[in-house]
């Protein structure tokens, strides 16, 4: 018998961020919403289920416009079931925060964005990341 095999292949279109800050999450998103001028606001939590029943429960915070989004996600789980690693990224456990930016219309400057993070007190340590290059990048597709 003939097995066909479907192979689904996602565009990561955003900008990844990850973040070291010992701030709760809504405080940083406060942070985030002074410097950058946003409007992050607390949303439903993220559940994202793995095979054999296992589930893990995202903190999450959204800015939309019409032709960008921020996404505040915090990367440890604030609950899990039956996860070894609970972890939204487990290759970057060292960090505690992603932000993600969907920028179709290139309104935002990516060097400054850089330059006011590193300046707000409460994040330690910031590195913008390469979606591709991660192993769990399935983790960052949701709706």
């Amino acid at each position: 018998m003939k097995i066909n095999k479907l192979n689904v292949e996602f565009e990561y279109n955003f900008e990844l961020f990850a973040l070291i800050s010992s701030a709760k999450d809504y405080k940083l998103a406060w942070h985030l919403n002074k410097i950058l001028n946003l409007h992050l606001c607390k949303t439903e939590d993220l559940i994202i289920e793995f095979l054999h029943k296992s589930k893990i429960y995202i903190s999450n915070f959204t800015f939309d416009k019409e032709y960008s989004s921020f996404r505040l996600l915090k990367n440890k789980a604030c609950e899990f079931e039956n996860v070894p690693k609970p972890y939204l990224v487990p290759e970057l456990k060292e960090y505690d925060y992603l932000l993600m930016l969907h920028d179709e219309a290139g309104e935002w400057d990516l060097e400054q964005i850089t330059v006011l993070l590193k300046n707000i007190s409460v994040i330690q340590y910031l590195i913008k990341v390469n979606p591709e290059n991660l192993k769990s990048k399935e983790n960052l597709i949701f709706n």
